[in-house]
């Protein structure tokens, strides 16, 4: 027999009729494993109320109620679920809070006052898990579990965290953040099943669709199928070999003692017991060394990056040509860099980043505002030369680069004595520095920074090593 996987909140590509409406009240009782991302469990904003003083608002009584109706109809379904030996399955999206009301009474004409509370969209779980933190990132650890082995080894690609638990009680842990401490996936004993909570699995929509010919209906890519069929299969594998588990009784406390156990038993629980000693202090130093590799490698993010990763790599290439450099936000004005040379030169720059086009005029204006509002500022008595940082193509290996600037951005360079750097240019000279003490050539380097006002900056050769 066929196991039928039933999904509130989450599409599986290619098994869209299994999905459940959260507002459909529907029996879950021919469900046989239940896949819940609670990102979907939101009161209907039809009924949200605005407040005209004050800002914020809230969902009307008939909402609210209609709100709390479908939590309770859901709870009582996974408790009856779990009740029957089933397992439920968590993708721990964000957690979001709503503002519900419980009445409403009239003031004035046309002024209502609401009693509100809140609820957030986890309150359908029977058990406390523990305190849930919203926190988004991709860096997640596998505990080894061989029961989710195949599922993190086919997915690993697509899992995110939006959301970690701290101090969860009688819980088993599979997946955590570099920190051991915030929990992303585990398994917890509810009855006569579990609930497993796990990273939330992304998928790109848009890729995964395409249109039929007629172009009003769309359906799912031979790659989503693949993706539906691989991700039933390890679901299915989890809760066919949790279930076993389950049949089997759990050791007594008594029967862990030595005088119950083999000779050989002991030795192996001796060795596992080193092996882990052993694995963590492993771990640690692999954390240092992360730790260390990821600051090693923040000059590459000249070459690829964009936005703060792109500012902050310009940052440490000018640390490392002895500029002061740093990011300037007083609450109003807010800078990439502030640079400051040895010669006391002083500079503001600003970073640019195209995927696959020229650096355009767009972010050149920005700089001519930004150097105008620095010199506004009363403790700047002259104003700065400017620097705009360019990573243009960035997608695009460097050496297959043809473009840079476009001719406006050059034109505005040369009239407004701009200098423009890119940044693949500068990754060259840093990146040789970073290995090898030159002094001379640092003052080369911004020497040809301040020749190339108003022009694309010709950073000097890389010495030949000898």
């Amino acid at each position: 027999m066929n196991k039928q996987i039933f999904t509130i909140g989450y599409e599986i590509p290619g098994y869209s009729e299994n999905y459940v409406d959260f507002n459909s009240k529907k029996s879950l009782m021919d469900a046989d494993v239940l896949l819940i991302s609670p990102e979907s469990l939101h009161p209907s904003y039809n009924g949200f109320v605005s407040f005209s003083s004050g800002g914020g608002g809230c969902h009307d009584v008939a909402n609210s109620k209609k709100y709390e109706e479908n939590i309770s109809h859901l709870k009582k379904e996974i408790e009856d679920f779990l009740q029957s030996g089933k397992n439920i399955y968590i993708f721990l999206s964000k957690k979001e809070s709503y503002i519900l009301a419980s009445s409403v009474t009239s003031q004035r004409k046309g002024e209502h006052s609401y009693s509100t509370y809140t609820k957030n969209n986890y309150e359908f779980l029977p058990i406390n898990i523990g305190t849930l933190v919203s926190a988004s990132g991709k860096h997640i650890e596998f505990s080894g579990n061989s029961i989710f082995s195949d599922f993190y080894n086919k997915f690993k690609k697509n899992l995110e965290y939006q959301l970690y638990v701290e101090n969860p009680s009688n819980a088993q842990i599979i997946f955590t953040g570099r920190d051991k401490a915030k929990i992303l996936g585990a398994v917890y004993k509810v009855g006569n099943g579990n609930v497993v909570t796990l990273p939330y699995l992304k998928y790109d929509n848009d890729e995964f669709t395409e249109y039929k010919e007629n172009g009003k209906e769309d359906c799912w890519t031979d790659e989503a199928m693949n993706f539906g069929n691989n991700f039933v299969d390890c679901f299915l594998s989890i809760d066919q070999q949790l279930l076993q588990e389950s049949e089997k009784t759990p050791p007594p406390q008594w029967s862990n003692k030595e005088v119950y156990s083999s000779k050989k038993a002991i030795k192996i629980e001796k060795e596992i017991e080193k092996n882990e000693i052993e694995i963590e202090k492993i771990k640690s130093k692999n954390k240092k060394l992360n730790g260390e590799l990821e600051n090693e490698n923040i000059l590459k993010d000249l070459l690829f990056e964009q936005g703060k990763p792109l500012e902050n790599a310009v940052i440490k290439a000018l640390h490392i040509l002895d500029y002061e450099a740093e990011n300037y936000n007083d609450g109003e004005l807010e800078l990439d860099q502030v640079i400051l040379s040895p010669e006391k030169h002083r500079f503001i720059g600003e970073c640019e980043w195209k995927d696959n086009k020229v650096i355009d005029i767009t972010k050149f204006r920005q700089l001519l505002e930004s150097l105008n509002a620095d010199f506004a500022r009363d403790d700047v008595e002259e104003k700065a030369l400017g620097i705009l940082f360019g990573n243009p193509e960035r997608l695009k290996n460097p050496t297959e680069r043809t473009l840079d600037f476009t001719q406006k951005c050059k034109i505005g360079a040369d009239r407004e004595k701009i200098a423009l750097v890119k940044t693949f240019d500068l990754f060259v000279v840093v990146n040789y520095l970073n290995e090898n003490k030159n002094e001379n050539f640092k003052k080369a380097c911004r020497q040809a920074i301040l020749d190339g006002l108003g022009k694309i900056v010709e950073f000097p050769k890389i010495p030949i090593i000898k």
